[in-house]
Protein backbone atom coordinates (compact mmCIF):
# COMPACT_ATOMS: atom_id res chain seq x y z
CA UNK A 1 0.00 0.00 0.00
CA UNK A 2 1.23 3.47 -0.85
CA UNK A 3 1.54 5.91 2.03
CA UNK A 4 2.61 9.48 2.69
CA UNK A 5 5.25 10.34 5.28
CA UNK A 6 5.87 13.73 6.85
CA UNK A 7 9.30 15.36 7.16
CA UNK A 8 8.91 17.80 10.05
CA UNK A 9 12.23 19.56 9.43
CA UNK A 10 11.43 20.59 5.85
CA UNK A 11 7.64 20.74 6.36
CA UNK A 12 7.01 18.42 3.41
CA UNK A 13 5.13 15.21 2.72
CA UNK A 14 6.82 12.38 0.78
CA UNK A 15 4.77 9.78 -1.11
CA UNK A 16 6.10 6.22 -0.92
CA UNK A 17 4.99 4.18 -3.94
CA UNK A 18 7.15 1.03 -4.33
CA UNK A 19 4.72 -0.32 -6.96
CA UNK A 20 5.96 2.36 -9.38
CA UNK A 21 9.13 0.30 -9.81
CA UNK A 22 7.04 -2.34 -11.60
CA UNK A 23 5.94 -0.09 -14.46
CA UNK A 24 7.31 -0.93 -17.94
CA UNK A 25 10.19 1.12 -19.30
CA UNK A 26 10.76 1.45 -23.05
CA UNK A 27 13.89 3.55 -22.64
CA UNK A 28 17.29 1.95 -22.74
CA UNK A 29 20.42 3.76 -21.57
CA UNK A 30 18.56 7.01 -21.03
CA UNK A 31 16.88 9.13 -23.69
CA UNK A 32 17.08 7.46 -27.09
CA UNK A 33 16.61 9.14 -30.45
CA UNK A 34 14.33 6.43 -31.82
CA UNK A 35 11.81 4.27 -29.99
CA UNK A 36 12.09 0.50 -29.96
CA UNK A 37 9.29 -0.72 -32.26
CA UNK A 38 9.75 -4.30 -31.05
CA UNK A 39 8.23 -3.39 -27.66
CA UNK A 40 4.40 -3.41 -27.79
CA UNK A 41 2.85 -0.03 -27.03
CA UNK A 42 -0.07 -0.21 -24.58
CA UNK A 43 -1.32 3.22 -25.64
CA UNK A 44 -1.76 2.61 -29.38
CA UNK A 45 -5.21 2.09 -30.84
CA UNK A 46 -6.08 -1.60 -30.74
CA UNK A 47 -4.32 -2.15 -27.40
CA UNK A 48 -7.12 -0.76 -25.23
CA UNK A 49 -7.39 -4.07 -23.32
CA UNK A 50 -3.84 -3.54 -22.02
CA UNK A 51 -4.96 -0.55 -19.91
CA UNK A 52 -7.67 -0.21 -17.24
CA UNK A 53 -11.13 0.84 -18.36
CA UNK A 54 -11.17 4.43 -19.58
CA UNK A 55 -12.55 7.20 -17.37
CA UNK A 56 -12.90 9.52 -20.38
CA UNK A 57 -12.93 8.96 -24.13
CA UNK A 58 -13.04 11.86 -26.56
CA UNK A 59 -14.21 10.40 -29.90
CA UNK A 60 -12.77 10.93 -33.33
CA UNK A 61 -14.38 13.53 -35.56
CA UNK A 62 -12.14 14.40 -38.50
CA UNK A 63 -9.05 12.29 -37.92
CA UNK A 64 -7.10 10.79 -40.81
CA UNK A 65 -4.84 7.98 -39.66
CA UNK A 66 -1.21 8.54 -40.67
CA UNK A 67 1.50 6.03 -41.40
CA UNK A 68 3.02 6.62 -37.97
CA UNK A 69 0.47 4.18 -36.55
CA UNK A 70 2.38 0.91 -36.53
CA UNK A 71 -0.72 -1.19 -35.90
CA UNK A 72 -2.88 -0.03 -38.83
CA UNK A 73 -0.56 1.10 -41.63
CA UNK A 74 -2.14 -1.33 -44.05
CA UNK A 75 -5.61 0.06 -43.51
CA UNK A 76 -5.29 3.64 -44.72
CA UNK A 77 -9.03 4.27 -44.73
CA UNK A 78 -9.46 3.24 -41.10
CA UNK A 79 -10.54 5.88 -38.59
CA UNK A 80 -9.67 5.28 -34.93
CA UNK A 81 -12.61 5.14 -32.49
CA UNK A 82 -11.02 7.76 -30.24
CA UNK A 83 -8.61 10.66 -30.31
CA UNK A 84 -7.84 11.13 -26.62
CA UNK A 85 -8.29 8.50 -23.93
CA UNK A 86 -7.94 8.82 -20.13
CA UNK A 87 -7.29 5.71 -18.06
CA UNK A 88 -6.34 4.98 -14.44
CA UNK A 89 -2.61 4.46 -14.04
CA UNK A 90 -1.82 0.74 -13.63
CA UNK A 91 1.07 1.63 -11.32
CA UNK A 92 -0.33 4.59 -9.36
CA UNK A 93 1.58 6.84 -7.02
CA UNK A 94 -1.79 7.57 -5.38
CA UNK A 95 -4.57 5.02 -5.15
CA UNK A 96 -8.16 6.20 -5.08
CA UNK A 97 -8.98 3.40 -2.64
CA UNK A 98 -6.09 3.92 -0.21
CA UNK A 99 -6.84 2.73 3.31
CA UNK A 100 -4.95 3.18 6.54
CA UNK A 101 -3.86 0.88 9.33
CA UNK A 102 -5.32 1.43 12.78
CA UNK A 103 -1.86 1.05 14.32
CA UNK A 104 -0.24 3.82 12.27
CA UNK A 105 -0.02 7.49 13.24
CA UNK A 106 -2.24 8.96 10.55
CA UNK A 107 -3.37 12.40 9.51
CA UNK A 108 -6.05 13.19 12.09
CA UNK A 109 -5.44 15.40 15.09
CA UNK A 110 -8.00 14.59 17.76
CA UNK A 111 -9.60 17.66 19.36
CA UNK A 112 -12.43 16.48 21.55
CA UNK A 113 -15.00 14.68 19.47
CA UNK A 114 -13.92 16.24 16.19
CA UNK A 115 -10.97 15.58 13.94
CA UNK A 116 -9.16 17.85 11.52
CA UNK A 117 -6.91 17.00 8.57
CA UNK A 118 -3.26 17.16 9.53
CA UNK A 119 -1.90 19.19 6.61
CA UNK A 120 1.55 20.65 6.21
CA UNK A 121 0.56 24.15 7.32
CA UNK A 122 -0.77 22.75 10.58
CA UNK A 123 2.55 21.06 11.28
CA UNK A 124 4.52 24.05 10.07
CA UNK A 125 2.78 26.43 12.43
CA UNK A 126 3.22 24.38 15.62
CA UNK A 127 6.14 23.27 17.70
CA UNK A 128 6.95 19.59 17.64
CA UNK A 129 5.84 19.18 21.27
CA UNK A 130 2.48 20.85 20.53
CA UNK A 131 1.90 18.40 17.70
CA UNK A 132 2.80 15.54 20.02
CA UNK A 133 0.31 16.74 22.63
CA UNK A 134 -2.41 17.12 20.02
CA UNK A 135 -1.74 13.61 18.79
CA UNK A 136 -1.50 12.31 22.36
CA UNK A 137 1.84 10.71 21.59
CA UNK A 138 5.37 11.10 22.82
CA UNK A 139 7.57 13.68 21.02
CA UNK A 140 9.72 10.88 19.63
CA UNK A 141 6.64 9.23 18.08
CA UNK A 142 5.55 12.45 16.41
CA UNK A 143 8.81 12.50 14.42
CA UNK A 144 7.50 9.63 12.33
CA UNK A 145 4.07 10.65 11.10
CA UNK A 146 2.56 8.74 8.21
CA UNK A 147 -0.87 8.67 6.65
CA UNK A 148 -2.83 6.97 3.90
CA UNK A 149 -3.53 9.35 1.04
CA UNK A 150 -6.73 9.42 -0.93
CA UNK A 151 -6.79 10.68 -4.50
CA UNK A 152 -6.23 9.41 -8.00
CA UNK A 153 -3.59 8.88 -10.66
CA UNK A 154 -4.60 8.89 -14.32
CA UNK A 155 -2.90 8.76 -17.71
CA UNK A 156 -4.08 10.96 -20.59
CA UNK A 157 -3.22 9.15 -23.82
CA UNK A 158 -2.94 12.00 -26.29
CA UNK A 159 -3.40 10.22 -29.63
CA UNK A 160 -4.38 6.81 -31.00
CA UNK A 161 -1.41 6.68 -33.37
CA UNK A 162 2.13 6.27 -32.12
CA UNK A 163 3.47 9.80 -31.73
CA UNK A 164 6.15 10.96 -29.31
CA UNK A 165 5.45 14.69 -29.01
CA UNK A 166 2.49 17.04 -28.87
CA UNK A 167 4.09 18.90 -31.78
CA UNK A 168 3.15 15.98 -34.07
CA UNK A 169 -0.54 16.83 -33.56
CA UNK A 170 -2.71 19.42 -35.24
CA UNK A 171 -3.75 22.40 -33.15
CA UNK A 172 -7.37 21.25 -32.79
CA UNK A 173 -6.15 17.86 -31.56
CA UNK A 174 -3.89 19.49 -28.96
CA UNK A 175 -6.94 21.50 -27.86
CA UNK A 176 -8.77 18.20 -27.42
CA UNK A 177 -5.95 17.00 -25.15
CA UNK A 178 -6.43 20.16 -23.07
CA UNK A 179 -10.17 19.52 -23.05
CA UNK A 180 -9.39 16.14 -21.46
CA UNK A 181 -7.28 17.96 -18.86
CA UNK A 182 -10.16 20.32 -18.18
CA UNK A 183 -12.80 17.64 -17.80
CA UNK A 184 -10.75 15.41 -15.51
CA UNK A 185 -9.72 18.36 -13.34
CA UNK A 186 -13.40 19.26 -13.01
CA UNK A 187 -14.16 15.68 -12.02
CA UNK A 188 -11.49 15.54 -9.32
CA UNK A 189 -12.43 19.00 -8.07
CA UNK A 190 -15.94 17.68 -7.49
CA UNK A 191 -14.74 14.82 -5.28
CA UNK A 192 -15.32 15.29 -1.58
CA UNK A 193 -12.26 15.84 0.63
CA UNK A 194 -9.78 16.22 -2.24
CA UNK A 195 -7.68 19.38 -2.13
CA UNK A 196 -5.45 19.58 -5.19
CA UNK A 197 -4.65 18.07 -8.58
CA UNK A 198 -1.75 18.56 -10.96
CA UNK A 199 -1.44 17.62 -14.62
CA UNK A 200 2.09 16.97 -15.82
CA UNK A 201 3.86 15.56 -18.84
CA UNK A 202 7.27 13.88 -18.90
CA UNK A 203 9.07 13.83 -22.25
CA UNK A 204 12.21 11.69 -22.39
CA UNK A 205 13.90 9.46 -19.85
CA UNK A 206 15.72 12.35 -18.16
CA UNK A 207 12.33 13.94 -17.49
CA UNK A 208 10.96 10.76 -15.90
CA UNK A 209 9.18 9.18 -18.89
CA UNK A 210 9.04 5.40 -19.19
CA UNK A 211 6.93 5.07 -22.37
CA UNK A 212 7.41 6.80 -25.73
CA UNK A 213 3.79 7.21 -26.76
CA UNK A 214 2.87 10.84 -26.07
CA UNK A 215 0.88 11.05 -22.84
CA UNK A 216 0.28 13.19 -19.78
CA UNK A 217 -0.59 12.27 -16.21
CA UNK A 218 -2.89 13.67 -13.54
CA UNK A 219 -2.45 13.15 -9.81
CA UNK A 220 -5.13 14.32 -7.36
CA UNK A 221 -4.51 14.55 -3.61
CA UNK A 222 -6.36 15.02 -0.36
CA UNK A 223 -3.77 17.58 0.73
CA UNK A 224 -2.06 20.58 -0.85
CA UNK A 225 1.70 19.99 -1.31
CA UNK A 226 3.73 22.41 0.76
CA UNK A 227 5.46 24.11 -2.20
CA UNK A 228 2.05 24.81 -3.76
CA UNK A 229 0.81 26.05 -0.41
CA UNK A 230 3.77 28.41 -0.08
CA UNK A 231 3.12 29.80 -3.55
CA UNK A 232 -0.51 30.44 -2.62
CA UNK A 233 0.62 32.21 0.54
CA UNK A 234 2.94 34.47 -1.50
CA UNK A 235 0.23 35.22 -4.06
CA UNK A 236 -2.21 36.08 -1.29
CA UNK A 237 0.38 38.31 0.39
CA UNK A 238 1.05 40.18 -2.86
CA UNK A 239 -2.65 40.72 -3.41
CA UNK A 240 -3.08 41.92 0.16
CA UNK A 241 -0.23 44.43 -0.11
CA UNK A 242 -0.77 45.76 -3.64
CA UNK A 243 -4.41 45.03 -4.37
CA UNK A 244 -3.80 43.05 -7.54
CA UNK A 245 -2.68 39.69 -8.89
CA UNK A 246 1.07 39.05 -8.95
CA UNK A 247 0.99 37.34 -12.35
CA UNK A 248 -1.15 40.07 -13.89
CA UNK A 249 1.51 42.56 -12.77
CA UNK A 250 4.32 40.39 -14.16
CA UNK A 251 2.59 40.05 -17.53
CA UNK A 252 2.07 43.81 -17.76
CA UNK A 253 5.72 44.51 -16.95
CA UNK A 254 7.09 41.80 -19.26
CA UNK A 255 4.96 42.95 -22.20
CA UNK A 256 6.27 46.45 -21.70
CA UNK A 257 9.93 45.37 -21.53
CA UNK A 258 9.76 42.69 -24.28
CA UNK A 259 13.06 41.18 -23.15
CA UNK A 260 11.83 37.78 -22.03
CA UNK A 261 8.67 37.32 -24.11
CA UNK A 262 8.80 34.24 -26.35
CA UNK A 263 5.42 34.69 -28.02
CA UNK A 264 2.16 36.48 -27.33
CA UNK A 265 -1.30 35.71 -28.66
CA UNK A 266 -4.60 37.46 -28.06
CA UNK A 267 -5.17 35.40 -24.92
CA UNK A 268 -1.83 33.98 -23.73
CA UNK A 269 1.80 34.94 -23.31
CA UNK A 270 4.87 32.70 -23.08
CA UNK A 271 7.71 34.21 -21.07
CA UNK A 272 11.07 33.05 -19.75
CA UNK A 273 10.82 34.01 -16.06
CA UNK A 274 13.13 36.77 -14.81
CA UNK A 275 14.64 34.43 -12.18
CA UNK A 276 14.28 31.19 -14.13
CA UNK A 277 16.02 28.25 -12.49
CA UNK A 278 16.41 26.30 -15.75
CA UNK A 279 18.01 27.11 -19.14
CA UNK A 280 15.37 27.70 -21.83
CA UNK A 281 12.55 27.22 -19.33
CA UNK A 282 9.41 29.22 -20.00
CA UNK A 283 5.92 29.72 -18.59
CA UNK A 284 2.64 30.19 -20.44
CA UNK A 285 -0.01 32.23 -18.62
CA UNK A 286 -3.37 33.73 -19.64
CA UNK A 287 -3.08 37.46 -20.27
CA UNK A 288 -6.42 38.07 -18.56
CA UNK A 289 -6.82 37.05 -14.95
CA UNK A 290 -7.93 33.41 -14.69
CA UNK A 291 -7.53 31.43 -11.50
CA UNK A 292 -8.46 27.96 -12.76
CA UNK A 293 -7.57 26.11 -15.95
CA UNK A 294 -10.92 24.32 -15.73
CA UNK A 295 -12.75 27.56 -16.60
CA UNK A 296 -11.29 27.79 -20.12
CA UNK A 297 -13.66 27.89 -23.09
CA UNK A 298 -13.23 26.01 -26.37
CA UNK A 299 -11.83 29.08 -28.11
CA UNK A 300 -9.35 29.63 -25.30
CA UNK A 301 -8.22 26.00 -25.48
CA UNK A 302 -7.59 26.41 -29.22
CA UNK A 303 -5.56 29.58 -28.68
CA UNK A 304 -3.56 27.86 -25.93
CA UNK A 305 -2.94 24.86 -28.20
CA UNK A 306 -1.54 27.18 -30.88
CA UNK A 307 0.86 28.83 -28.38
CA UNK A 308 1.95 25.47 -26.94
CA UNK A 309 2.62 23.94 -30.35
CA UNK A 310 4.64 26.90 -31.61
CA UNK A 311 6.77 27.22 -28.46
CA UNK A 312 7.39 23.47 -28.09
CA UNK A 313 8.34 23.27 -31.77
CA UNK A 314 10.85 26.08 -31.21
CA UNK A 315 12.21 24.32 -28.12
CA UNK A 316 12.57 20.99 -29.91
CA UNK A 317 14.29 22.75 -32.82
CA UNK A 318 16.71 24.61 -30.56
CA UNK A 319 17.45 21.55 -28.42
CA UNK A 320 16.84 18.36 -30.42
CA UNK A 321 16.11 15.24 -28.32
CA UNK A 322 16.20 17.20 -25.06
CA UNK A 323 13.95 15.87 -22.32
CA UNK A 324 11.49 18.27 -20.73
CA UNK A 325 8.58 18.45 -18.32
CA UNK A 326 5.28 20.27 -18.75
CA UNK A 327 3.50 21.15 -15.51
CA UNK A 328 -0.01 22.59 -15.27
CA UNK A 329 -0.53 24.45 -12.01
CA UNK A 330 -4.15 25.40 -11.45
CA UNK A 331 -5.86 26.65 -8.31
CA UNK A 332 -6.35 24.43 -5.24
CA UNK A 333 -9.82 22.98 -4.91
CA UNK A 334 -10.70 25.13 -1.90
CA UNK A 335 -9.36 27.77 0.45
CA UNK A 336 -7.74 30.04 -2.15
CA UNK A 337 -8.29 33.71 -3.05
CA UNK A 338 -9.58 33.79 -6.62
CA UNK A 339 -8.37 37.35 -7.25
CA UNK A 340 -4.84 36.39 -6.19
CA UNK A 341 -4.54 33.05 -8.03
CA UNK A 342 -3.47 32.80 -11.67
CA UNK A 343 -3.02 29.40 -13.35
CA UNK A 344 0.11 28.71 -15.42
CA UNK A 345 1.72 26.11 -17.65
CA UNK A 346 5.43 25.59 -16.98
CA UNK A 347 7.87 24.03 -19.48
CA UNK A 348 11.13 22.84 -17.90
CA UNK A 349 13.88 21.51 -20.23
CA UNK A 350 16.16 18.99 -18.52
CA UNK A 351 19.47 20.26 -19.90
CA UNK A 352 21.52 20.08 -16.73
CA UNK A 353 21.55 17.67 -13.83
CA UNK A 354 20.46 18.99 -10.46
CA UNK A 355 23.73 18.75 -8.53
CA UNK A 356 24.97 18.99 -4.97
CA UNK A 357 24.66 22.73 -4.47
CA UNK A 358 21.09 22.78 -5.75
CA UNK A 359 20.07 19.85 -3.55
CA UNK A 360 21.89 21.22 -0.52
CA UNK A 361 20.89 24.87 -0.73
CA UNK A 362 17.67 24.72 -2.78
CA UNK A 363 19.30 27.50 -4.82
CA UNK A 364 19.68 26.81 -8.54
CA UNK A 365 22.47 27.83 -10.92
CA UNK A 366 21.18 28.73 -14.39
CA UNK A 367 23.89 28.81 -17.08
CA UNK A 368 21.72 30.51 -19.73
CA UNK A 369 20.10 33.88 -19.10
CA UNK A 370 16.31 34.08 -19.57
CA UNK A 371 16.84 36.94 -22.01
CA UNK A 372 19.07 34.78 -24.24
CA UNK A 373 16.68 31.83 -23.93
CA UNK A 374 13.71 33.95 -24.99
CA UNK A 375 15.58 35.46 -27.94
CA UNK A 376 16.68 32.05 -29.18
CA UNK A 377 13.20 30.57 -28.94
CA UNK A 378 11.66 33.64 -30.62
CA UNK A 379 14.04 33.25 -33.54
CA UNK A 380 12.80 29.71 -34.15
CA UNK A 381 9.06 30.33 -34.03
CA UNK A 382 7.30 29.06 -37.10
Amino acid sequence: MNETRYDWLTDRWVILAPNREERPNQFKNGFAVQSDNSIPCPFCVGAESETPEATLVLPDKEWDLTTTNRRSDSNKGYRPPWQVRVVPNKFPAISQNSHGSASANFSRIQTGSQSAPCNSSKFGSNLLTEVAVALQTKPSDSLFQCRPTRGGHEVIVEAPNHIESLTALEIDHIALVFEAYRRRLLFWRSQRDLKYAMVFKNVGADAGASLYHSHSQLISLDFVPRDIERTQERLSLYHQRFGRCYWCQVIEEEEERQERIVVRSDLFVAVCPFASRFPFGFTIVPRMHRSSFEDLSESELLDLADVVKSTLTALETALPHTAYNIILQTSPFQGYIEEATHWRLRIIPRLAKVAGFEWGADCFINTVSPEHSAAKLRSLLS
